[in-house]
């Protein structure tokens, strides 16, 4: 038993070591956490607690909490909690990127020279039942770049969680505890405030050449507009005395365009969200007797159950507690929390400070 703790110790902490090194953001935090617990007849307890934690390096408020459980304590090795909590949870502003290309095809009638747009016979001439051969003339190829912008939103949680605690000592002095805790988290709906930032960056001419029958021999392709900063460029196309000119035709673009930058800022829905996670904790303390201290270090994984067991978050923590009296104690520690859930793929870097009082 205690070869199979080490392996699995040693086993995620490399893991962590290796997250740690690698090309995920990395941001700093503070947690900190006061909870009151009550000793109750036949080896129950009920508890009750609040929470508070930064991101970005200190410079964010990123979730504040509150909640109470009950534990029952079987014997000396098995505990059983179950909870509550109600969590604010604060996203930060997230930008996505989309490019997106439009095509617009041209064909002439050759009996009346009127153009329409088709795809249908892209590249090919085409006569109709009167003998008319209509011919490809090229198309306009529209390459555009939108920035879309998520405001940052607080958003409620409600937690419920069931878990059950094996402990054990080995040596009088290192005490190993195995949590199993299913952890159920429902998020409401939420509107936020989008931005969608538009960019027509380039458009793109291409004009078919023809032989004297009528054969299609080949293409000249060039850019017929483009952007740099606010000013449109274009390229004449069509003055065969000078060819490829070009020049600043902005004013002339918007009067038949559309704007190539529009910024529009609408309300967006957040989907209903519910979480099924599996945590699974393995903590290592030293508890020898006359200490006020007792450091410890423990390793918690993540398992998302609604998404195939995937590995949601691997949390390590560094930490001591001590015991002021027997009322008193507090807790300090480092958390390493790799995360690779819809919060985005991190590591966090966190101070943690709790207090609690038992009565």
């Amino acid at each position: 038993m205690r070869q199979r703790f080490s392996v699995l110790f040693l086993s995620l902490l490399a893991a962590h070591l290796a997250w740690a090194s690698g090309d995920t953001d990395n941001t700093g935090a503070l947690w900190t956490e006061v909870e009151v617990t009550k000793a109750l007849p036949y080896n129950l307890s009920i508890d009750a607690g609040m929470g508070y934690r930064t991101l970005d390096w200190f410079d964010e408020s990123s979730r504040w909490d509150i909640g109470a459980g009950l534990s029952w304590k079987l014997n000396r090795h098995w505990k059983f909690s179950v909870g509550y909590m109600f969590i604010m949870k604060h996203s930060l502003a997230e930008t996505s990127y989309k490019t997106s290309e439009e095509l617009e095809y041209k064909y002439r009638d050759a009996a009346t020279n009127v153009d329409w747009d088709s795809e249908s016979f892209l590249g090919n001439p085409y006569t109709d039942t009167e003998g008319n051969t209509s011919k490809y003339r090229g198309y306009n190829d529209k390459l555009k770049n939108d920035t879309r912008v998520d405001e940052s939103f607080w958003r409620q949680k409600h937690r419920f969680y069931a878990d059950v605690t094996y402990t054990t000592k080995f040596w009088k002095t290192l005490r190993i505890a195995v949590r199993e805790r299913y952890q159920l988290t429902m998020a409401p709906s939420k509107t936020i405030d989008r931005t969608r930032h538009r960019i027509a960056t380039v458009t793109k001419y291409r004009d078919p050449s023809y032989d004297g029958d009528g054969n299609l021999t080949s293409y000249d392709e060039v850019t017929k507009y483009w952007q740099e900063g606010n000013v449109i460029y274009g390229q004449d196309v069509t003055d065969a005395s000078n060819p490829g000119a070009v020049q600043d035709v902005t004013t002339a673009y918007l009067a038949e365009h559309n704007a190539l930058n529009t910024t529009e800022t609408y309300s967006h829905e957040k989907r209903r969200k519910t979480l099924h996670i599996l945590r699974s904790r393995l903590k290592l303390s030293i508890d020898k007797k006359g200490w006020k201290w007792e450091p410890y270090v423990s390793v918690e994984t993540h398992n998302n159950l609604g998404d195939k067991w995937n590995l949601d978050k691997v949390r390590t923590i560094l930490g001591v507690e001590y015991n002021i009296n027997r009322h008193h104690n507090l807790d300090f520690g480092y958390v390493f929390n790799h995360e690779n859930d819809e919060d985005g793929n991190q590591n966090i870097h966190a101070i943690s400070i709790g207090y609690n009082y038992k009565f």
